[in-house]
């Protein structure tokens, strides 16, 4: 069995950017566990303002029923201030992932790119301290995988994304060269536009101007990247270059292969 540890700063990140790759994995029987630095308490419930307490257990609830919809049955806070990551000494963020990769023992780490993916700075401090985590813990067969955008994705989906502040200013960047994209299959399509449906208070916006067409449009397709990194062995990339515009089970296959 396979164990892949998907690492998030908030929740609703494991279903947007890779729900798809998380569901499959699920099916194809290998062991999902989904991180979270925060709980996201320091958003906006249904684009409105809300007090952090009742938005975090808002929004742990819903994480849970967008889980289910995966079929993820393990799930962890770390307990992390929404929008402060980057204020939180790293050496103490990376030893807590540390202590996780430990725990978890993954072959697979899926996370944000350096961009943080939305550039939101959560993001990308989260990246940067799960790759060093990841060095420190110095497994060389365990697979690190971003979840990046593509240029198509970008020019389709983005400038509608953005009506409602989707992306920093200056994002998303683009990753000409995917190492994976994932085409989802009708089940796994079904089962991430209900795990986003799930997070009503942030998702109903894009729900209700946009409707599920658009939503599927925008689910349907998953890009990663396995990026070069100090401690990465040579056999966790062997075979990468090529794997490119994939159906679920060979798009997995690839990301996978070579892991532990």
């Amino acid at each position: 069995m396979t164990t892949i540890l998907g690492i998030w700063a908030h929740p609703d990140d494991e279903a947007f950017v890779a729900g798809g790759f998380l569901a499959d994995a699920v099916r194809r029987g290998d062991r999902v566990v989904c991180m979270h630095m925060t709980s996201g308490e320091g958003g906006l419930l249904d684009r409105q303002p809300c007090p952090p307490e009742t938005l975090a257990r808002v929004r742990q609830h819903e994480l849970q029923d967008s889980l289910a919809h995966l079929g993820v049955e393990e799930q962890r806070f770390l307990g992390y201030p929404d929008g402060y990551l980057d204020y939180v000494p790293r050496d103490d963020v990376v030893a807590r992932i540390y202590d996780e990769l430990i725990e978890v023992q993954p072959d697979v780490v899926l996370s944000f790119g350096n961009d943080g993916f939305t550039g939101h700075p959560d993001h990308s401090t989260l990246s940067a301290s799960v790759t060093t985590a990841l060095e420190v813990w110095n497994q060389p067969e365990a697979r690190l995988c971003h979840a990046i955008v593509s240029s198509e994705w970008k020019e389709r989906f983005v400038p509608p994304l953005n009506e409602f502040d989707v992306f920093w200013p200056g994002y998303p960047t683009v990753c000409t060269s995917p190492d994976a994209t994932l085409h989802l299959d009708d089940e796994l399509l079904d089962a991430k536009v209900e795990a986003l449906r799930a997070h009503t208070s942030q998702m109903k916006p894009f729900f209700d101007a946009y409707g599920d067409d658009f939503m599927r449009a925008m689910a349907s397709t998953e890009h990663f990247r396995l990026p070069d990194r100090v401690g990465l062995g040579s056999r966790a990339n062997e075979g990468m270059a090529s794997a490119t515009d994939l159906e679920p089970d060979q798009s997995r296959d690839a990301l996978i292969k070579g892991s532990r």
